[in-house]
This record gives C-alpha cells, structure tokens and sequence, in this order.
C-alpha cells in the first residue's frame, strides 16, 4: 500500500466517525482480498475464511473509534483478522488435526486432490499446493511464517503483535520455510524439469 492509500484510509475513516458510515464499504472493497487471503493462509478452509473476514470487518467497523489515525488503517485491520484467525486455530485443534491427516492422505484444500507431479503446471495448482503445505505445519511456525513471507511484516511488527522474544521468532521462521521447503521439494523440482524440458 502506497501513501496515497494510506492518506485515503484516514479520509474514509474519518468520515464513516462523522456519520457517513456507508462509506466503510470502501474499506471493504479495498482490503477484503488481501484479509481473506491471509485467512486462507492460516486456516486453510475456503468457508471459515470467507466467516472469519467478514468477522473482522465487523468488529473493524465497531471499534473504529479505538482506530489511531497515525498508524496504518490496512497494519491495524491485519491484527485484528490475525487475531481472530489465532482465536480460531486455538479454539479449533481438533479440526486442525483432522485437516492436516487429510492432506497427508493425498487431498488437498479447494480441488479434492493434489494431481500428479508431472501434471503440476499451473500457477493456481502451485498455489494450491503451497497451501497444502502450509496447512501441514503447526500453527506456531504457520502463523509467523505467513506474516513474514506473505504479509512483509518486519520481525519487530511480527513481535509485537505475537508477544514473542525476538530469537524464538527468528528460529520459527527459519524452522517454518525449512519444513516448508521440505515438503515441497519432490513437486518443486519435477515442476522444474517439466519447465526447463530435463529428465
């Protein structure tokens, strides 16, 4: 997001205080890929993101007076659709686990099934396909990984908001791409020589 952006988010908000409040649906439109995206990311069923974004719209829209129109509208959004999403995860382990046993089993998130390797081609089947991956690792190295990689935050931001010391969130992060890139290593590299015509 650029300045631009930014200066337009303090407008709108401040006109949506001033009573104008069907204006906050340009704050939706602007930002409501990007928020259920990382929900997506993080919990990785298409229906309980689409639940949990418009969740964090709404208690967007309620505590907007707690809104500081010195900080970024789009960082502050994030934090409470990351919030929701932990509070989601937290409350839900059972499912989790049921999600990662059915991708180990061969599914996979939004098609039913992974395809083949040889059959790996396209962008959003390799989207897919990080997700997957994703959904693998545990919540504690996911979400950290998601911020860095996905969202750009910088480990100070991922700190403040995860209350977490420095080193440890370094390490998880590390750990994160490392099982990350494990695990997609097999599909990565046939993909590769499909593109580059090796054997």
């Amino acid at each position: 997001m650029n300045e631009h952006d930014g200066n337009q988010d303090g407008l709108v908000v401040a006109q949506v205080l001033a009573g104008d409040r069907d204006r906050f649906r340009e704050l939706v439109e602007r930002y409501q890929s990007r928020i259920y995206g990382l929900a997506l990311r993080l919990v990785g069923n298409p229906t309980e993101a689409e639940d949990l974004t418009q969740q964090s719209f709404i208690e967007a829209f309620r505590g907007l007076r707690s809104y500081d129109p010195h900080r970024s509208f789009s960082t502050w959004l994030t934090c409470i659709a990351l919030n929701n999403c932990k509070d989601h995860l937290k409350s839900h382990k059972r499912r989790e686990r049921q999600l990662i046993g059915d991708v180990d089993q061969g599914g996979a998130l939004f098609t039913g099934r992974l395809p083949p390797p040889d059959q790996l081609l396209t962008a959003q089947e390799r989207a897919e396909l990080v997700t997957a991956a994703l959904m693998r690792l545990d919540s504690k190295y996911r979400v950290p990984l998601v911020l860095k990689d996905v969202e750009g935050w910088s480990y100070n931001e991922i700190q403040q908001e995860l209350d977490l010391p420095l080193t440890t969130l370094k390490i998880r992060v590390v750990r994160a791409r490392a099982k990350l890139q494990e695990q997609l290593r097999p599909w990565l590299s046939t993909d590769r020589k499909k593109r580059t015509g090796t054997s």
